[in-house]
């Protein structure tokens, strides 16, 4: 490389944006984030916080694992499995990248996702 950097594996790097953290709206540089809003549906318990940003790049699976994470830390949903949709129509695949779900259903500059304990739509 020109600048003397060493390059990347491709895998390595998939593997470092799974793993990267998912921030509360507000950090971080807005042009590699995703603003995500997520609201419950049916007898889902609601967030505390129902807005966060995470990077463009990182898998849906990510998202997936943030809300479970959330919902299990209650005694009552501890072995909950949880069901995402965006925009109350489809559940994206978990490896579906972030950046390509928000360029094709962002509505006001936030990815909706609804999510819920059973299937809802």
């Amino acid at each position: 490389m020109a600048d003397g950097g060493e390059a990347k594996d491709p895998a390595a790097a998939a593997e470092e944006a799974a793993s990267a953290p998912i921030n509360p709206v507000g950090g971080g540089k807005k042009d590699d984030k995703v603003r995500i809003f997520v609201k419950n549906v049916g007898n889902a318990p609601i967030l505390k916080t129902t807005e966060f940003s995470a990077s463009a790049s990182s898998p849906f699976s990510r998202v997936i694992q943030h809300i479970q994470n959330k919902i299990r830390t209650s005694e009552m949903h501890k072995d909950a499995v949880i069901h995402l949709f965006v925009n109350q129509s489809f559940s994206p695949s978990p490896d579906e990248q972030l950046g390509d779900l928000y360029k094709c259903f962002q509505m006001d500059g936030k990815l909706q996702i609804d999510y819920a304990l059973m299937e809802a739509w």
